[in-house]
């Protein structure tokens, strides 16, 4: 069987006045659909949770009486493990309760349960406020269609062994029930499940694999930014070739020469600068700015949003057109942009549709513990 660790929200957070223990209620841990995942190998495949499997009897008893635990374990190499009777008594922060069950409603595995480290309920009051579903499972190689969407395997055996408390390294949550993303990296039991290999253009990298999915969204920006240096190479190289013919001549063609020179160095300065943005720490910071953007454009333009191969100026111009479509953006600049940007995303956040002040709009009645006893954004298994 293969280990897989699904994500999703906290929800409807409460403390029992008297133990002071955190109890969660009616807590979605896992639905039904198919779900892309990245595997070891770098490569993505389509994997079906199908309500036969998912909501079946089996899968939803071994949701009752389970640990809770603060982050997935792992044992003194790095390697995440399963909880068992002898490592249960140092790693048990809380545990399900027996009334796990299926909500026909929504199409989704639910229980209760109940959170009773200290130090745990200290950081879920902090923010520390997903979950992560820890279980194993076969998976069968069968091609087939659910719900209109294809896959190329499906998910059978599923059983729960743990839930771990995960704080995750984005703002926001795009999935309102259960994080079916690349986070569910395929992995064989009893192997280093710390890194991940992703395809990035012709190459394969390795990173966390908590930021697997963060890499993969970059990629299309990669592309783009390798697009922009050929093009500033190519440009340095035209200006080059007319400073060197224009040497030598009148001072009119000796003017022109310095100009061609001028230009040529303002963009092999630019061409540093854009390379610059990718090297060291720099990389990291990339992905978080562009993932927060995302986060920030999707609510404003809606489900429809895709950013695969659009620059962040591409998303705060899509952004602030379905807010204002009657405004003219040509020859804008880019503080232009984004100061526009800023505005209407203060003003959406402002006025969300069905929710109040701290509240943000998720897919349905789930919420975020960032207000523990408020309202809950939109993602994958």
């Amino acid at each position: 069987m293969l280990t897989r660790f699904d994500t999703a929200p906290i929800t409807q957070l409460t403390t029992d006045p008297e133990t002071g223990f955190i109890q969660a209620k009616n807590v979605p841990i896992a639905r039904s659909g198919v779900f892309p995942y990245l595997k070891g190998d770098g490569s993505i495949e389509m994997e079906a949770k199908l309500p036969n499997e998912i909501l079946g009897d089996s899968t939803v008893t071994s949701a009752n009486n389970k640990p809770v635990t603060d982050d997935h374990p792992e044992n003194g190499t790095g390697q995440r493990i399963l909880v068992n009777k002898s490592n249960a008594k140092s790693l048990m922060k809380g545990f399900t309760a027996s009334n796990a069950h299926v909500d026909q409603d929504t199409g989704t595995l639910r229980v209760d349960m109940t959170i009773t480290d200290d130090d745990l309920i200290k950081k879920i009051h902090a923010g520390k406020h997903e979950l992560s579903i820890g279980f194993q499972t076969d998976i069968v190689p069968v091609k087939g269609q659910y719900n209109g969407v294809g896959y190329d395997s499906v998910q059978k055996n599923i059983q729960i062994n743990h839930v771990a408390v995960v704080k995750r390294g984005r703002a926001g949550h795009t999935v309102s029930l259960l994080g079916d993303s690349a986070e569910m990296v395929e992995k064989e039991k009893g192997k280093a499940m710390e890194t991940t290999k992703v395809r990035i253009g012709d190459s394969t990298i390795t990173v966390a694999t908590d930021d697997a999915d963060k890499v993969m969204k970059l990629d299309a920006d990669n592309s783009a930014n390798a697009k922009k240096i050929a093009t500033l190479n190519a440009q340095i190289k035209e200006l080059t070739a007319q400073r060197d013919a224009l040497q030598g001549k009148s001072d009119e063609t000796s003017k022109n020469a310095d100009e061609a020179q001028a230009k040529a160095d303002a963009l092999d300065k630019e061409l540093q600068d854009t390379k610059k943005k990718y090297e060291g720490d720099a990389f990291d910071k990339a992905i978080e700015a562009r993932m927060n953007l995302i986060d920030e454009v999707k609510p404003i333009v809606g489900d429809s949003f895709n950013p695969k191969g659009k620059t962040e100026k591409e998303m705060k111009i899509e952004a602030i057109k379905t807010v204002d479509d009657s405004i003219d953006l040509g020859g804008k600049s880019d503080d232009y942009i984004s100061a526009y940007f800023d505005s209407i995303k203060k003003r959406k956040n402002s006025t969300v549709v069905g929710v109040t002040g701290s509240e943000i709009a998720g897919d349905n009645a789930d919420t975020s513990a960032t207000s523990l006893h408020a309202s809950y954004y939109n993602r994958k298994k």
